[in-house]
């Protein structure tokens, strides 16, 4: 798995790197056989209707070459971060579940016995 971090100042910050970092790593552990590469993106953002807001965007890509992204805004980039990984897991699990379902034979129909 490779995590390559961007923005602004923040993604400078020493704390803010590896907390994406922890949490990006216990995607890894969540789903061991698969390697994903991530991206993050984090950045302060002045929105006239909400205030001061941290963007955090996360842009995945699956060893399928099928990318999930996820972009959140809060207050505190703590808060940024944890919700875009909570998120991010949620649609790896989909996406995981739909990888196994398309995996999945076809069910024939039996033939019926004649007595």
């Amino acid at each position: 798995m490779s995590v390559r971090i961007s923005g602004d100042f923040l993604a400078l910050d020493n704390r803010i790197k590896r907390l994406i970092n922890q949490h990006a790593q216990a995607i890894q552990t969540s789903f061991p056989g698969r390697d994903y590469e991530i991206q993050a993106r984090i950045a302060e953002e002045f929105d006239q209707l909400n205030g001061h807001r941290v963007r955090l965007e996360l842009i995945v890509t699956s060893p399928e070459r099928q990318q999930i992204i996820v972009r959140e805004a809060q207050k505190k980039a703590e808060e940024s971060i944890k919700s875009a990984f909570t998120s991010l897991k949620s649609k790896l699990r989909r996406l995981g579940a739909r990888r196994i379902q398309q995996q999945m034979p076809a069910q024939t129909s039996l033939p019926v016995a004649s007595t």
